[in-house]
């Protein structure tokens, strides 16, 4: 479904409209409407068809301010949060918020701001990590970029640049990261003009693969093409899943392949071309606003906002199991041996916070 710039750009002016994003801006759907055979049971609290039994769900820490990712570090966790600082959360669930030394300051507008972390394989050493965020100002060219950061025990200070220039605007910044050996994966929105998800020139509406190295050019770093706005990477038996909000409903996740085109704006969901490629997977008319994702031998595991639920997807039967649905709209997951922890996103303006929001949470899955 191709669309004109200069539309987008008259909708950008007038701000975020329902096809422009998933994430919560649409009318409300009755929560039986996105029912589905799999339910939980809340009885046995065994998932009908599926098999898993799934745990009470706890909370590890409270008062998170517009989490955006979670990553395991080894004695807790870090959590971006929007505005621009990292959380570091102990073993105990102690919250202790931290200011991050950027070179180019953190521009939170819209869905942009501080968004996806990585870890180094070597972290509790060298305390290094990678950050993707969106800097600039209204009124000025809204980009993103990926950098380095070092955390020395008392605070993160950027000490180089990956990546910027990303195209960014008030919605369609992408934002995850994935660190898999000596590459750094970054999911990058079509910053609102959807035409740049196909121009082979720009880094706007694609899958990169950076090298630590530094060798190369960002152009010749573009793994795939034609998304929207990717918002989960996840990597298990040399299989890369991306999750992606679609336009109006049909939001997908798509297995990565190398040079392959997922098809944005000229298809969507199953429509077919030929050259381009069809969802893996696709929710259908309703939006769920999928985001975070996390994988194991038989399911990826998919966090969402609109639909306020913490799914699994079968890998081989794509049959979907509701894992968790009371804490509101779910922005991140990880999986550590049988638990799932996850972040709820109430407090970023389009959830409704209860108190103690926003928290991580943890679940048990057998």
């Amino acid at each position: 479904m191709k669309r004109q710039i200069g539309i987008v750009t008259l909708l950008f002016l007038m701000g975020c409209t329902p096809e422009q994003t998933n994430e919560g801006t649409e009318p409300r759907v009755s929560e039986e409407s996105t029912r589905n055979e799999s339910e939980t049971d809340r009885e046995t609290g065994t998932t009908k068809e599926s098999g898993l039994e799934i745990g009470e769900v706890t909370t590890v820490a409270e008062n998170l301010a517009i989490p955006w990712s979670l990553v395991r570090t080894e004695d807790g966790w870090l959590v971006s949060e929007r505005g621009g600082t990292i959380t570091v959360i102990d073993g105990s669930g102690g919250v202790t918020r931290q200011d991050v030394n950027f070179e180019e300051s953190v521009f939170e507008i819209g869905e942009g701001g501080l968004l996806g972390l990585a870890l180094s394989e070597d972290f509790e050493s060298s305390g290094k990590l990678y950050a993707y965020h969106t800097y600039g100002s209204s009124g000025r060219n809204v980009q993103n970029r990926v950098v380095e950061l070092t955390w020395d025990g008392e605070r993160f200070e950027e000490t180089n640049v990956l990546l910027d220039e990303i195209p960014g605007a008030r919605f369609h910044n992408g934002g995850r990261l994935l660190l898999d050996g000596e590459n750094l994966w970054v999911t990058t929105g079509d910053a609102l003009v959807p035409e740049l998800a196909q121009d082979e020139s720009s880094l706007a509406g694609k899958i990169i693969r950076i090298p630590l190295s530094g060798e190369g050019e960002p152009t010749d770093w573009i793994y795939s093409l034609g998304h929207r706005n990717p918002q989960g990477l996840s990597r298990i038996d040399d299989m890369l899943y991306a999750s992606e909000h679609g336009a109006s409903g049909h939001d997908e996740v798509n297995m990565i392949e190398e040079g392959n085109n997922y098809g944005w704006p000229i298809i969507e969901a199953n429509q077919e071309q030929e050259g381009l490629v069809t969802p893996w997977f696709e929710v259908g008319d309703t939006s769920w606003a999928p985001s975070g994702i996390a994988t194991d031998e038989q399911y990826v595991y998919m966090a969402t906002l609109r639909n306020k639920r913490l799914v699994a997807i079968d890998r081989e039967t794509k049959q979907v199991t509701t894992i968790v649905e009371d804490v509101g709209r779910i922005r991140d997951v990880w999986l550590e041996d049988d638990t799932l922890y996850f972040i709820s996103n109430n407090t970023d303006g389009r959830g409704t916070p209860q108190p103690q929001d926003d928290q991580l949470y943890q679940v048990t899955i057998r």
